[in-house]
């Protein structure tokens, strides 16, 4: 299905002041090219605004720009692509993508579970937590051009800065695999992998239990991997990237950090998560910041406000830190200036509630480039993973979020779970929906304080 031009604008030079980014447009060193400016320029190089008939100074007309949300839901095998629609707040499905159709892939599904893109954002990478395997799709074409074996449970596959190779953080495995990706020919082959069980640094820093989960790239050419799932088994495993080896390693006793990795898009620093379902104990909501250029934590456990937290984002300005907790449907905004929080966020799925099966369970978020809205997947009743009294949602589908105003401004259900009996969703042989990743292309070159996704 091509996909319908979008009708969003953004106008140039919203963007809070500072380091101007512009996506897919940065080189080697970090430098991006300049937008253009609103204003035209006289044959004889003064620049002159743009003026009616009677002479009358005209606003220049707003950009359109566009961009794509892929909405991955793990319990049907589908990604479902996304564009803003005619109205405010409103978005158009222009595609769906049923994974279980595609050659190659196993006849028991695969459970897309998290994506990135490749920092052209030609590419993306889906690891799969059914199927042992890793997707890479052609973006512009929504076209498989990679089925890689990387392990059971390849929980996330996230692109090096230079693109040179996918990084697989796989559960079933206890460890870290490296593909060689030749995106030029559309190639991909394993050619390296760290165990967890069998690495001397890994292994006397007293990491005895636990897999990879998540990871980011600090600018310091270090991978931060944080280990679990389970906030018993958290712990943080630190890779140079360019050789491919273990530079430190901290067990849980230091850094019980089981989820979340975020690079600070400017400082020598990196945000992560830990979290703890109330099922499991009486509930963990707290996030760590370390110091990659003296090796050292910052903040050591500060409050989320709430149970179980997981994903998080920054708005596209850099001036705030979305963090989101599973169990509780809720969450904060944090200042990364000072590390401190500086908002609540009192629901991220409309569904609140005392009862956590009554309740919305938020995951990952993405924020749309033009930094009007953060997007966040909603689970559904019936998990495909994690803890199930956490991970349980009522609404499947993602949420849109003014990131100004904090509210929630419209659900998207690609597959209404009004549309399934209570019978078939306690049906475990019946799939239903449940949203686990999310991501957003930008289309169009988009002015924005940072890169609209790390690694920055």
């Amino acid at each position: 299905m091509k996909p319908d031009p979008t009708r969003r604008t953004f106008l140039a030079g919203s963007a809070v002041a500072g380091a101007i980014a512009v996506a897919g447009c940065a080189d080697e060193e970090g430098d991006v090219e300049p937008q253009d400016d609103d204003a035209s320029t006289d044959d004889d190089g003064s620049d002159q605004e743009e003026q009616t008939d009677d002479g009358d100074d005209e606003p220049a007309e707003p950009e359109t720009l566009q961009y794509e949300i892929w909405a991955l839901d793990q319990g049907q095998d589908n990604i479902h692509f996304y564009q803003p629609g005619d109205g405010d707040d409103e978005f158009d499905r222009t595609d769906t993508l049923d994974l279980n159709e595609l050659e190659g892939v196993p006849d028991d599904g695969v459970v897309p579970h998290m994506i990135d893109y490749t920092s052209d954002y030609e590419y993306a990478a889906v690891a799969c937590t059914g199927g042992a395997r890793t997707l890479v799709f052609r973006t512009d074409d929504h076209e498989l051009v990679g089925n890689i074996e990387t392990g059971p449970s390849s929980h996330f596959a996230g692109f090096s800065p230079d693109d040179e190779y996918i990084h697989v953080d796989v559960i079933g495995a206890d460890k870290i695999v490296r593909v060689d990706a030749d995106l030029d020919a559309e190639e991909f082959e394993i050619v390296d992998d760290i165990d967890l069980r069998e690495n001397d640094t890994i292994v006397d820093a007293g990491i005895e239990e636990g897999a990879p989960i998540c990871h980011q790239y600090a600018p310091d050419g270090r991978s931060l991997h944080t280990v679990g799932p389970s906030y018993h088994d958290g712990a943080l495993v630190i890779v140079d990237h360019d050789d491919f080896s273990v530079d430190r390693a901290y067990s849980g006793e230091t850094l019980p950090t089981n989820c979340g990795t975020m690079p600070h898009p400017t400082e020598e620093k990196f945000y992560l998560t830990a979290g703890l379902p109330s099922s499991d104990g009486e509930g963990v909501g707290d996030y760590y910041v370390y110091d990659t250029a003296d090796d050292e934590i910052t903040v050591d456990g500060a409050s989320t406000a709430g149970n179980d937290a997981h994903g998080f984002w920054f708005t596209p300005d850099g001036e705030e830190l979305w963090v989101l907790n599973r169990e509780t449907n809720d969450g904060v905004v944090l200042d990364p200036e000072t590390d401190e929080v500086i908002e609540e966020i009192d629901a991220y799925g409309p569904d609140q509630s005392d009862d956590p099966g009554e309740r919305d369970a938020p995951d990952i978020m993405w924020a749309s480039p033009d930094g009007e809205y953060m997007f966040v997947t909603l689970r559904g009743p019936a998990p495909q993973s994690g803890d199930p009294h956490a991970a349980t949602g009522v609404t499947p589908g993602f949420s849109v979020l003014d990131t100004e105003t904090r509210d929630i401004v419209d659900v998207v259900e690609p597959d209404p779970i009004d549309d399934y009996s209570e019978d078939e969703i306690e049906d475990d042989d019946i799939s239903t929906p449940d949203f686990h990743g999310i991501g957003v292309r930008p289309l169009d070159d988009f002015e924005t304080g940072i890169p609209t996704s790390p690694p920055f």
